[in-house]
């Protein structure tokens, strides 16, 4: 059984950057350990770029924040491709195919194909054929909350607010994204958890992506009320956890043609809990992006010492 600290986790429209690292560190007990970095600071991850013989690039808040490329993007991958430094794209957003992310980067002129982004859906899937989810009876019924992504390509699948009594048919849940997910279908969800509890499979484990102006609520931050509500079996797949490091690793070597040294792979983002604690624990340096996403209005460095999740570099931006 999963087990966490409680802390007290406030509406999603009240989400800052102190509320999401309260979560955050309210789930420490069942994340990787930390792996200390070196903490060592750079103008810009292109400066640093001959330290790496790969990237392993976070999307959101590292490619773009909502529909606005973050600075220097294009120039990093223009660099990257010059040095033949091959690039995947490791996102946890999960709640449509990773084709669909490649698409939206191709619109954006970005260099990004759809072989260069590996997201925690995909290990999702991919987990079908081991762990908890192979030993479930071949006729188990997955709810897929959430009725605006994309079902999974599993046999017996239903889908929230499209399927009548989803609740009672659904013998399992997976928790793919949060588009149209609402305090409302929480307290539906919470209350078929206490009727009758089963597991919880959650591709995207972030708690917040970060906005303009706002924090917008992900699967993390909804399981995090589940788990308050109800103790039920919950399984993890997207960023800090091993199975999507392990599946963008394997991208990029298939890209490089190579093996490539883990140790000289980055992987970049701008969440201490997923990007920077996962990829040191999946035996990765760890790039940790201050001016956008997470930590765009400051308080990285308070955090790294609070949390003691440190990177190996910490840049402004690209």
């Amino acid at each position: 059984m999963t087990i966490i600290h409680h802390c007290k986790i406030p509406e999603p429209e009240a989400l800052d950057l102190s509320s999401v690292m309260e979560i955050y560190e309210m789930q420490r007990l069942i994340m990787p350990q930390a792996v200390p970095g070196g903490a060592r600071q750079a103008n810009g991850l292109i400066d640093i770029l001959s330290e790496f013989d790969g990237l392993i690039l976070d999307g959101f808040g590292v490619i773009n924040v909502g529909d606005h490329l973050v600075l220097g993007i294009e120039d990093l991958l223009d660099a990257a491709q010059q040095q033949n430094k091959p690039v995947v794209v490791l996102t946890n957003g999960s709640s449509f195919e990773s084709l669909v992310a490649a698409k939206k980067y191709a619109k954006w002129g970005l260099p990004i194909n759809a072989a260069m982004v590996v997201s925690s859906r995909d290990a999702l899937i991919a987990a079908r054929d081991s762990g908890p989810l192979a030993a479930m009876a071949n006729d188990t019924v997955i709810g897929c909350l959430s009725g605006a992504a994309t079902p999974l390509p599993f046999d017996h699948v239903q889908t929230y607010k499209n399927t009548k009594h989803f609740w009672n048919q659904a013998d399992a849940f997976a928790f793919l994204g949060a588009i149209d997910w609402s305090t409302e279908d929480q307290m539906a969800f919470e209350a078929a958890l206490r009727s009758h509890p089963r597991p919880i499979f959650i591709s995207n484990p972030d708690v917040a992506a970060p906005h303009d102006n706002r924090f917008s609520a992900e699967p993390g931050y909804w399981v995090a009320r589940a788990m308050q509500a109800v103790r039920v079996p919950v399984h993890w797949y997207g960023k800090p956890y091993f199975p999507a490091f392990s599946m963008a690793v394997d991208r990029l070597q298939k890209l490089a043609g190579r093996v490539v040294d883990r140790r000289r792979v980055a992987m970049v983002g701008d969440s201490l809990h997923t990007d920077v604690l996962g990829g040191g624990a999946a035996g990765l340096q760890t790039v940790l992006i201050t001016g956008a996403g997470l930590f765009r209005d400051g308080g990285a460095a308070g955090y790294i010492k609070k949390t003691g999740i440190q990177p190996d570099w910490i840049v402004p931006g690209h």
